[in-house]
C-alpha cells in the first residue's frame, strides 16, 4: 500500500474521530438540558441540532426527552406525543444490526411506559421482544462512537439485571448479577455525561429498591441532585432513600 493511500486512510480516520467527538458533545449538551428538566429548551436544541447528530443519538435523546416530559407532567398531550413516537418508531423497517439496536432503544422506553400503565400483556410482550433483539444484535457492530457502544451496553445491562431479579429469583445474589452492578459502577465513573448519569440513576434505584443498600443508593442520589438540582425525580427518590436509613 503506497503512502498516498495510507495518508488518505489516516485523514479519514481523524475526520471520523473528530465527527464522533463533536456528536458526543452535542448529545451531552441536549441531555444536560433534559436532566435539568429544562425540557422545552432541550426540545428546541434537539430540533436545531438534529442534522448534527447521528441516528443513534437523535433517537435516544428524542425518546428520553418525551419520556421525561411524560413522567414529570402526565398531561394528555405529553402522553399522546410519547405514544405516537413509540408507535412511529416501532413501525420502522428493521433489517440490519443498526436498525435492531435502534429498535432495542425504543423497546426499552416502551417497557417503561407499559409498566407505568400497569399493562401486563404489553409488558410481557415487550420483554420478549427485547430478549429476542438482544440475542440477535452483534454488540461490536455499531458505526457510532465508543461512547455510543457503551450506552448500548448500559441499556442491555439494565434490562438483563431486571430480568434476573424478576424472573430468576434464585439468581438475586448471583455473581453474574453482581458483575452487572460492578460494570455499571465503571460507567458511572466515566467522563461522558449521558453515560455516567444514566448508569448512576440506575445504580441508585437498584441499591435502594433491590439490593437493600440505601446508604450506597443515597450516595449516588446525592451526586445526581448536586449535579441536577432542578430534577424533581432525583430529589423525590433521594428523600425516599433517606427514609430507609
Amino acid at each position: 500500500m503506497n503512502k498516498t493511500v495510507w495518508l488518505s486512510i489516516l485523514l479519514l480516520t481523524l475526520h471520523l474521530q473528530s465527527f464522533a467527538g463533536k456528536t458526543d458533545s452535542i448529545a451531552n449538551s441536549v441531555f444536560s438540558l433534559i436532566y435539568h428538566e429544562e425540557l422545552e429548551a432541550a426540545e428546541q436544541e434537539l430540533n436545531i441540532q438534529k442534522n448534527n447528530l447521528d441516528e443513534f443519538y437523535y433517537l435516544l435523546l428524542n425518546l428520553d426527552l418525551h419520556w421525561w416530559k411524560y413522567r414529570t407532567d402526565r398531561t394528555k398531550q405529553n402522553t399522546k406525543k410519547l405514544e405516537i413516537l413509540l408507535k412511529q418508531q416501532d413501525e420502522t423497517l428493521v433489517e440490519n444490526n443498526e436498525q435492531k439496536i435502534h429498535l432495542l432503544l425504543l423497546k426499552s422506553y416502551q417497557l417503561r411506559y407499559e409498566k407505568r400503565k400497569l399493562n401486563l400483556i404489553g409488558l410481557l410482550t415487550t420483554r420478549a421482544e427485547m430478549r429476542s433483539l438482544i440475542n440477535e444484535i452483534i454488540p461490536g457492530n455499531i458505526s457510532g462512537s465508543a461512547d455510543e457502544q457503551k450506552l448500548l451496553e448500559v441499556y442491555i445491562i439494565m434490562f438483563e439485571y431486571i430480568e434476573d431479579v424478576n424472573f430468576l429469583s434464585s439468581q438475586i445474589n448471583s455473581e453474574q448479577r453482581l458483575e452487572k452492578l460492578v460494570r455499571m459502577e465503571e460507567f458511572a465513573a466515566d467522563n461522558n455525561e449521558m453515560l455516567n448519569t444514566i448508569s448512576r440513576f440506575f445504580l441508585a434505584r437498584m441499591y435502594q429498591k433491590i439490593e437493600n443498600q440505601p446508604v450506597t443508593g443515597l450516595k449516588h442520589f446525592k451526586i445526581l441532585t448536586t449535579k441536577y438540582p432542578g430534577n424533581s425525580t432525583f430529589l423525590e427518590y433521594q428523600k425516599e432513600c433517606e427514609k430507609k436509613i
